[in-house]
């Protein structure tokens, strides 16, 4: 199931624009704080936080829509 479940995200992920890819991989790759992320970024964590949880919720339709 996991290995499905990657496959299913990969070309949602590529669909993803360059900045929201970067937020995930800094977040669940580098496993930044999202005050980090926001350093990086020149941005506020609260910027982080809503960029964040709309790329997720992205992701979480696209994985619901191809099941």
């Amino acid at each position: 199931e996991l290995a499905e479940n990657f496959h299913a995200l990969a070309p949602l992920i590529a669909d993803l624009d360059d900045r929201d890819r970067q937020i995930l991989h800094l977040r669940f790759v580098e496993e930044l704080t999202q005050s980090q992320i926001g350093e990086r970024l020149g941005c506020s964590q609260m910027h982080v936080s809503r960029l964040l949880s709309r790329t997720l919720k992205r992701l979480r339709e696209g994985l619901l829509t191809n099941r």
